[in-house]
């Protein structure tokens, strides 16, 4: 069984995390999601979890590796050293919980147990806890805070919540999670990483054309490796609003996020076209204008050497860890203390433009 796609109730809360959902007002969430699934695929795990904060994931966790571990930009986020053994331990107790459930439910399945848990910062600062569970996609059960347990009118879920009870404090700790655990934890983010959430890196930005159906061309506006994640794409033809295209866009590896839209047009008309692009990390609009086949092909020249590079410094890692081995100094590398400062790009800096949303836009999880 492969990864399942988002649940229509996780999805709706996800669409507050991710881009293209614009609101009236930006509240900054701390959020886990959790998926079991009761028949893995050889070699993948059965229990996985992402840690979302606002817009950007900063946790991940496979029953696997069985360890909770920094994501995205929050890899240098200045934690105390107590921070990522606590989440390990309390996901741990999250993975037991949700695949013995299995074992309660009479049926042999297969079945995809997911859960949505965490809190929202109202506007006063007051705590709004969330606390969400569906069965193979369906909205099936919650937990109450008055009554400290889990309901649900199916009985899989009557069966999940009276087998949950009989843990050890299990209803106890989800409350304490709710209630305080969290948002200790969110405070606790915004004083160590709100670097990390002020971020803004202007996007790379690529404006290409290919052939589509007969007599026409597809335009695609590519936005790359930029933060934070609302961002607009317009089309201008002949300085003109054409329209903003039907495009996607999606989180990176690293915590910044990527978008593209595509418009047809009639073939021999692209260069009439242009692509305004509209960030945070922009003083002012950017426009992108075509990109020739001559410049296509240095960019992949560019490519390649820059690979042939990549081959030539590991080559010279090879040569330097030899040497270090063997006890010789390696008097060429000069590495000092504030060098660290330079592996993310400068948060927080005083920005002209806005944020924009990209309101034609689907998240994707």
């Amino acid at each position: 069984m492969g990864v399942p796609r988002p649940l229509p109730w996780a999805l709706g809360l996800l669409l507050f995390l991710l881009p293209g959902t614009p609101r009236a007002e930006s509240r900054l969430s701390l959020l886990y999601h959790l998926t079991a699934v009761s028949l893995p695929a050889p070699g993948t795990p059965a229990f996985w979890v992402s840690g979302w904060l606002g817009p950007q994931q900063y946790l991940s966790y496979n029953n696997l590796r069985a360890e909770a571990e920094p994501y995205g930009a929050w890899v240098w986020e200045n934690q105390v050293s107590w921070y990522w053994e606590k989440e390990t331990t309390d996901l741990r107790i999250k993975e037991k919980l949700f695949l013995e459930a299995f074992k309660v439910l009479k049926e042999n399945g297969p079945y995809t147990l997911q859960g949505l848990l965490g809190c929202e910062l109202g506007p006063d600062n007051t705590s709004v806890p969330t606390a969400k569970f569906a069965l193979n996609g369906e909205d099936f059960m919650t937990f109450d805070l008055k009554n400290g347990t889990w309901k649900g009118e199916w009985p899989e879920a009557q069966a999940i919540s009276r087998h949950w009870r009989q843990q050890a404090e299990a209803a106890s700790k989800e409350l304490t999670f709710l209630l305080y655990s969290c948002p200790q934890r969110l405070l606790g983010h915004l004083e160590r990483g709100r670097g990390n959430l002020e971020w803004k890196e202007p996007p790379s930005m690529r404006l290409k054309a290919r052939p589509s159906s007969p007599g026409y061309s597809q335009l695609t506006c590519s936005a790359f490796s930029f933060y934070p994640p609302e961002l607009q794409f317009r089309f201008l033809r002949n300085g003109l609003a054409a329209g903003s295209g039907v495009g996607d866009s999606g989180p990176n590896g690293d915590g910044s996020f990527h978008a593209w839209s595509s418009l047809t047009v009639k073939s021999g008309d692209e260069h009439h076209y242009r692509c305004l692009v509209q960030h945070a990390g922009l003083a002012q609009p950017l426009t992108v204008e075509l990109e020739s086949p001559a410049k296509s092909s240095v960019t992949v020249a560019g490519i390649v050497i820059g690979f042939l590079l990549l081959l030539v410094a590991a080559a010279g890692g090879v040569l330097l860890w030899r040497r270090m081995r063997n006890g010789l100094p390696a008097p060429w590398i000069s590495l000092r203390g504030d060098d660290a400062g330079a592996l993310l790009p400068t948060p927080g800096l005083p920005q002209d433009g806005d944020s924009q949303d990209i309101s034609a836009f689907p998240a994707t999880a």
